[in-house]
């Protein structure tokens, strides 16, 4: 058995992100994620809204004010009294409990403003939350004309718990020639999703943002900046991990003992079986778009809409990978190093 790691490429220190280097890697971002971030309007989530109202009426007194701003947030999310960091951090752990929330992220009540950003400071961006509220996959679809088929992205049913959410990344902003640079270092930066397809088929893959490096024109932060760039794609599952018949990566079985050869004479269906057994951890790539829509410039809050791309799980290199299409809304705070 052999174990095949692609290494991830050693990402670029940010001072030597240059003018040419930013626009090139502004250029190479999918056209996709480009494209859908100008028509992405997301809507605020209301399905958790009668789990937050039943725990107004079991909150104790002196929380009911807040546990009850949040479920007027939840029901009309572009209202005033949006559910923000300052409101989450007062309410209580059993509050929170079964309500969804933990799943959510702050709103910002500012709508415009400008963050400054002073070159001989040290910034970092931190508490960066992406919650995504459509999940989108590539397939095969079926034209109007006999014969006919076409790729499209086609809407999914979420099969995963209020757990999908990227929240508490963190990692320091500088100003580069031609803009702004932001290099993911730290968080909660992976979840482990699964959605499921029209027909029936589920779909597992790792929504993440690791080693993002995100430019941004200009060297402040205004409702007009978009950061994007490229990240990472661990694989959905590790080196140590066990199929059904105990073969992994670096540890259990090389071949199923009670697996017989589909061909006696090794011919057909051996690449089959040879994907199955050669366990391989990949990493692939993926990008993201980010559009600032409000701004709070005395907490240093931003919030807006975010577009990422990226591809589903491969069973360790047993199955092809999908396109994955995420659109969602996220929060971050900008802060002196």
């Amino acid at each position: 058995m052999t174990y095949g790691f692609v290494a991830p490429t050693p990402l670029a220190a940010a001072s030597s992100l240059r003018g040419d280097a930013v626009a090139a890697t502004r250029a190479s971002r999918p056209a996709t994620v480009r494209a859908s971030l100008a028509d992405t309007i997301v809507k605020r989530a209301r399905l958790d809204a009668e789990k937050v109202a039943n725990a107004v009426r079991s909150a104790p007194v002196q929380g009911a004010a807040v546990a009850m701003m949040a479920a007027v947030a939840l029901f009309n999310p572009d209202s005033a009294s949006a559910l923000t960091k300052a409101d989450i951090d007062q309410l209580t752990y059993s509050q929170v409990k079964g309500t969804g929330m933990a799943n959510r992220c702050p709103e910002v009540e500012g709508s415009k403003g400008v963050i400054k950003i002073d070159p001989s400071k040290s910034y970092k961006i931190v508490d960066l939350c992406l919650e995504p509220k459509t999940f989108l996959v590539e397939e095969e679809v079926v034209g109007k004309r006999k014969g006919e088929s076409k790729k499209a992205y086609v809407d999914t049913k979420l099969m995963t718990r209020a757990t999908y959410t990227l929240t508490g990344i963190e990692g320091p902003l500088s100003v580069s020639d031609g803009g702004l640079v932001f290099e993911e270092k730290d968080g909660i930066d992976y979840a482990a999703t699964t959605v499921q397809l029209p027909g029936g088929e589920r779909v597992p893959f790792l929504f993440t943002v690791k080693n993002l490096i995100a430019t941004a024109e200009g060297k402040d932060i205004t409702t007009a900046t978009e950061f994007g760039g490229d990240f990472k794609v661990p694989s959905y599952r590790t080196g140590l991990f066990l199929d059904p018949k105990g073969r992994g990566g670096v540890t259990g079985y090389d071949m199923a003992v009670a697996l017989p050869a589909m061909e006696a004479d090794g011919g057909e269906g051996q690449d089959e079986l040879f994907k199955e057994t050669n366990k391989v951890f990949q990493v692939t790539e993926g990008a993201i778009e980010m559009a600032v829509q409000k701004i709070d410039p005395s907490n240093g809050e931003v919030a807006g809409v975010f577009v990422s791309e990226q591809l589903s799980d491969t069973d360790m290199g047993a199955k092809a990978p999908k396109k994955i299409l995420l659109k969602g809304v996220f929060y971050a705070r900008v802060e002196e190093a």
